[in-house]
């Protein structure tokens, strides 16, 4: 083989070599960044209860299927359709008599939680009269980021995250005289928000005409939610 040509090939293998020597050896710098957005939410979630009790456990499932069927109805009412109210658990239990030490069985307790969302914050208001006309409690409810909204929030808080990463491991690297090279490796560690709940005893614990004067009362204003993202990356410190 020519001479010239093994001389050639010898030194393409050496850039090559050193060309991934140079990339994947040395200094490396490591850094996480976080961001926090404050965003309003856009969906809203109702959570209610329909709780019946009778001596007879099949008088209670009566009574609570009446109940139920007169809220379904309700919010039918309201503009929503059947296949939007959700029935999240069905309980049927024995209801004991502690008094006198005893464990006798005096009732049964029939417990049916149904949740329905909506954007029109302007319609919580109805919903929750509707279900206490209906004879229902109100759990709680949540005040949410739809799915879509999602989306975009994470997409906005990551690359902010990313771009704090960057930040500080630029900064790190200018502490030792030095510049920041390629990217290693990026690992989104984290996208989190959480639902603002409203909670309110005396909607929980009561139904119909217990809470009718207080009805007008409740204060259902959302509030803005926070979304957090954390991203860790690492950088080749750049040698010359």
């Amino acid at each position: 083989m020519d001479n010239k040509i093994i001389a050639g090939i010898i030194i393409i293998t050496i850039l090559i070599v050193g060309g991934y020597l140079f990339y994947t050896s040395g200094p490396i710098v490591s850094a996480q960044g976080f961001s926090s957005l404050s965003v309003k939410p856009d969906e809203v979630s109702v959570y209610m209860n329909v709780e019946t009790r009778d001596n007879s456990a099949q008088e209670a499932k009566d009574k609570n299927v009446e109940l139920t069927d007169k809220l379904v109805e309700s919010l039918i009412d309201l503009g929503f359709k059947k296949e939007e109210i959700q029935l999240i658990s069905y309980n049927i239990y024995p209801e004991y008599d502690w008094s006198n030490g005893d464990n006798k069985i005096k009732g049964y307790v029939v417990s049916q939680q149904i949740v329905v969302k909506t954007t029109d914050f302007e319609k919580t208001t109805s919903i929750v009269d509707a279900a206490v006309d209906s004879g229902a409690l109100i759990s709680y409810i949540n005040f949410e980021i739809s799915e879509e909204k999602q989306s975009d929030y994470k997409a906005e808080a990551l690359k902010a995250a990313g771009e704090d990463a960057k930040k500080k491991a630029e900064a790190t690297a200018a502490g030792f005289d030095k510049k920041l090279g390629r990217l290693v490796s990026v690992n989104s560690e984290q996208f989190n928000y959480g639902p603002f709940v409203y909670y309110d005893r005396v909607l929980a614990e009561s139904s119909g005409s217990e809470i009718s004067a207080q009805k007008a009362a409740v204060d259902l204003a959302p509030q803005n939610l926070e979304v957090t993202a954390s991203v860790s990356a690492q950088y080749k410190l750049r040698v010359f």
